[in-house]
């Protein structure tokens, strides 16, 4: 039994669209490779910086009355054993 050509493709209407590459895809895309694009080469080869690309981060100024997430006060529990039993079946 002969296949055709088409089976035998990797690429075909059984296969989908495929991956989505950067040349069929819209403009602007970039497939991101872990890095970030914070600007644009020109036509004379300079780089030109978007600061809208610039990732900023917004830290909050430092407490000293920042207080645990626990009390110290919060008295120890010794002893106990967890709620959820050890062995499923039983």
């Amino acid at each position: 039994m002969w296949l055709s050509p088409l089976r035998l493709a990797k690429i075909g209407p059984s296969k989908g669209r495929g991956p989505l590459l950067t040349k069929f895809a819209p403009v602007g895309f970039k497939k991101g490779y872990g890095a970030v694009g914070l600007g644009k080469h020109t036509k004379k080869g300079m780089f030109i910086i978007n600061k809208m690309l610039i990732p900023t981060f917004h830290v909050p100024q430092i407490n000293p009355e920042l207080k645990p997430y626990i009390s110290r006060n919060t008295p120890l529990l010794r002893g106990t054993t967890a709620s959820i039993p050890s062995d499923p079946s039983d």
